[in-house]
């Protein structure tokens, strides 16, 4: 309180002087006045120290003060002076004065009012959150507006056919999840994932492969989590998902379910043969699955999962559903049949917070070619060649392969494809041939350059 007096007597002795000298010095009288009156009005809003008024950066104002008083006196007495005459020079001065005193006014209104910098929020590219947290909201909050404002609706048929490319043979399915996921991201909700939905049915017809092209195709590359339950037997697997209580070792570094969500804010979670998890983990997630949240056990905050599309896959009764999807064609009928059969592995409150349960039917022979056909492509241009040519016979041998072990899926099928043809691609790039085909003889696959027109086969391929 004392110092703020001494202030105040030390501003109303300055002023006094400054008053007498603007009386004194009679080429200048207003704009010490103006200075005076200035650094009065300024001490009065801000708290900045007196002496600050005359050198450093507060010491703009001080000049500032004084061209506007200085500009708009020189103003005034020069339009008093043109009353009596009209002279050019008096009118220049009057004009310069005015036009300086009302610049000077001009920018001291837009320092005092904040105006010179430009505001934070057009530098930053979400200026909504940002807002949000400046306004006090909680980091929920803005978790929540960022996920799903950063989302948008996207055209339906296009991402479908874009997905359905790399999912072979289950276009419905792939054109029902696409939907859904567009339906919910224009619907917005707060507080709820954008979907829950469950892939079961026949062993490798594709039910991981379109989880992954879900998230790379419509959220974006990177934006996949994807955790093995064949890996959360145990109840501690919790852990692994929501981090470890504080003081135990590694509780620092949080869960990568919830870091995960925290990192990507929209995506694809993929709990991968969800039936073999532990209970536990069961339990840990029913949260996310109705409020979209989950809260880190090592720091309590919680994560909002809103953009995130979870997956579970199972391949619980398995057989039993393929069977069901194969002969039952009325779908009201086929959807409770295969929630009785999922009811046998899965509690009821865990089946209730299920939007979707999609059973995936066996893979047809048409689907099976074409898969054939897409692996043996990935495999030269991995091997750096082109296969321009494919011989009726492989595709067909691959496919009646897979028809007498079809209990161990897509996967069993593309290793012996792999294990036929990659060493004989191989081997041609190294004899120098650029393009090639593939043909089939008896058991022998031949990798031969595309100019062959028959199958003589010695030098490029072995009996498998």
């Amino acid at each position: 309180m004392v110092e703020l007096a001494k202030g105040w007597l030390a501003l109303a002795i300055v002023g006094l002087i400054m008053v007498v000298l603007a009386f004194a010095i009679q080429g200048m009288p207003f704009g010490f006045l103006a200075i005076a009156a200035g650094i009065a009005w300024a001490k009065w809003h801000r708290p900045v120290p007196f002496k600050s008024f005359f050198w450093g950066r507060p010491a703009v104002l001080t000049g500032l003060f004084f061209v506007a008083g200085e500009g708009t006196a020189l103003a005034l007495q020069n339009l008093y002076q043109l009353t009596h005459g009209i002279a050019v020079e008096r009118l220049a001065l009057a004009l310069g004065g005015a036009f300086a005193g009302l610049a000077a006014t001009i920018l001291l209104y837009r320092i005092f009012k904040g105006l010179l910098m430009p505001s934070i929020f057009d530098f930053v590219n979400d200026p909504q959150a940002l807002q949000a947290f400046v306004n006090g909201e909680s980091e929920q909050q803005h978790q929540t507006a960022y996920a799903v404002e950063s989302l948008h609706p996207f055209d339906v048929d296009g991402a479908s056919g874009e997905v359905a490319e790399v999912v072979i043979g289950q276009d419905g399915i792939v054109r029902d999840v696409v939907a859904l996921i567009s339906r919910r991201i224009e619907m917005q909700r707060k507080h709820k994932p954008l979907g829950v939905v469950m892939f079961v049915g026949a062993t490798g017809a594709g039910k991981t492969e379109l989880a992954k092209a879900l998230s790379d195709l419509i959220f974006g590359a990177d934006k996949l989590l994807r955790f093995d339950c064949n890996e959360m037997v145990e109840s501690s697997s919790t852990q692994r998902l929501t981090g470890s209580p504080p003081g135990y070792v590694g509780s620092e570094q949080g869960g990568q379910l919830t870091r995960g969500i925290q990192r990507n804010r929209t995506g694809v979670i993929l709990f991968d043969e969800i039936e073999k998890a532990h209970p536990d983990v069961y339990k840990v997630l029913m949260g996310l699955f109705d409020e979209g949240r989950i809260t880190e056990q090592s720091t309590g905050q919680t994560m909002d999962a809103s953009g995130h599309l979870i997956i579970l896959t199972s391949n619980a009764e398995h057989q039993k559903i393929a069977g069901l999807v194969k002969n039952e064609q009325d779908p009201a009928v086929r959807r409770i049949g295969v929630k009785d059969a999922l009811a046998s592995v899965f509690r009821p409150e865990q089946l209730a917070r299920i939007d979707e349960i999609y059973a995936f039917p066996p893979l047809d022979r048409l689907a099976m070619v074409r898969i054939v056909a897409k692996s043996l492509q990935h495999l030269a241009s991995e091997a750096g060649i082109e296969l321009v040519k494919v011989d009726a016979a492989v595709l067909i041998d691959a496919v009646t392969m897979h028809e007498r072990m079809q209990q161990y899926g897509i996967r069993e099928l593309l290793r012996v494809v792999e294990k036929r043809v990659v060493d004989r691609l191989f081997d041609a790039r190294r004899a120098g041939h650029s393009q090639v085909r593939i043909a089939v003889q008896g058991d022998t696959v031949q990798v031969l350059p595309a100019e062959t027109s028959t199958v003589t086969g010695a030098r490029h391929g072995t009996s498998a």
